[in-house]
């Protein structure tokens, strides 16, 4: 086998299974390192969060301000078909360093993009994975969640991990389903009728639009808007700013910068009388809609504005022949009435050092601290 070990090039050659290869760039040569875009051929199996447009804005905002060491791996077969590649990255928090997804909060789903089709092994994988972790810098724990079961239908090898079940669940809608299938199922027969009531009665105080990725002249307000409802949520709903987490502001707007929107970026929202009452900000590719920042103004609640927006969605979604729409993470009631399918998620977290061990020892306490004080302290603890 050939390995090519960047960062350490006394170690002893790596033992995987005999001609595979294991390659790793730094964060920054995703050229180098040939990562497929999310227009690549159909035969690699990848969610957007894994594609180079997607992991490019990552590392220059979030990356950066969390001063996150970026690794690419590639693993190779005999003929030289890349078998499946897969963003990691280390991160220091508290001196303990972690490795992690490219994630902080913004990717529903961790996985590698599969290339050749070849389904590894447990025995296959075990030696890969022993043989990255080898050609990586030194770790104190692997901290990686949100490991879906497959990659859009195909075996995910992360699961050979000895894993424990994620708190939530992914959920998708197959839109193929949608105009005899799902449509007719009493729970969405129910919804999509209250919502046709809920929209006259907003049309009734005002003018009432679906804006989809909005012209330049209008997107910063779009966007500007839905940030700042998303901004009230958390902080009614967690008492912290997501938002404000080094680079996440950054990251979102770097998404929507106009080169981006319309093509893997979507923006769309719910205004009535120039006011945005919803918003969406999502990815788009392969066939897939992904639904990922959701806001409304709460002073319009009851109009639900934001299932009004979900729902046009859905359907324009539908319209445009894309496969499935993709409701991410979170185990809502919403998300049961609508998605057809359940993706499970598992998470990997194992401590090699006393300061990894410790490190795990402080976020379970996070999750049984009870003085409001206290929570704020371990909620960076991420």
């Amino acid at each position: 086998m050939a390995a090519i070990d960047i960062f350490a090039r006394e170690r002893p050659a790596p033992a995987s299974p005999p001609n595979f290869s294991i390659e790793i760039y730094p964060g920054d040569s995703l050229a180098a390192a040939d990562w497929p875009s999310i227009t690549a051929p159909p035969d690699l199996k990848m969610y957007a969060f894994q594609s180079r447009e997607f992991l490019d804005v990552w590392m220059s905002t979030i990356g950066k301000a969390r001063s996150s060491e970026c690794y690419l791996v590639v693993v190779k077969d005999e003929h030289r078909r890349p078998l499946l590649y897969l963003p990691l990255a280390i991160e220091t928090r508290f001196n303990v360093r972690l490795l992690r997804f490219m994630d902080a909060g913004v990717s529903d789903y961790n996985a590698p993009i599969l290339g050749s089709d070849h389904k590894l092994t447990q025995q296959q994988f075990d030696r890969v994975w022993s043989d990255i972790v080898a050609l990586l810098p030194k770790f104190d724990a692997f901290d990686l969640q949100k490991i879906p079961s497959d990659v859009l239908g195909r075996f995910n090898p992360l699961t050979y991990l000895d894993g424990e079940c994620y708190p939530s669940s992914g959920h998708s809608i197959a839109l193929g389903m949608l105009p005899g299938g799902i449509n007719v199922r009493p729970s969405v027969k129910a919804q999509r009728k209250n919502l046709r009531r809920r929209l006259r009665a907003l049309s009734e105080i005002g003018h009432a639009d679906f804006v989809i990725n909005p012209s330049a002249a209008s997107k910063e307000y779009v966007l500007d808007q839905l940030l700042e409802l998303k901004r009230q949520k958390y902080l009614r709903t967690t008492g912290r700013d997501f938002l404000a987490a080094p680079g996440v502001a950054r990251f979102y707007r770097e998404m929507a910068a106009p080169n981006r929107i319309g093509r893997v970026t979507h923006l769309s929202a719910v205004i009535c009388n120039g006011k945005v009452v919803s918003g969406h900000l999502g990815f788009m590719g392969r066939g897939r809609f992904h639904y990922v920042l959701p806001a409304y103004d709460t002073e319009f609640r009851r109009f639900e504005v934001g299932h009004l927006l979900l729902q046009h969605l859905i359907d324009q979604s539908h319209e445009k022949g894309l496969r499935t729409f993709d409701l991410g993470v979170g185990d809502f009631p919403y998300k049961a009435r609508w998605s057809t399918h359940r993706l499970a998620l598992y998470s990997y977290e194992r401590p090699l050092t006393f300061a990894g061990w410790l490190f795990f020892q402080m976020r379970r306490a996070q999750h049984v601290a009870g003085a409001t004080g206290v929570r704020q302290w371990f909620s960076t603890v991420r």
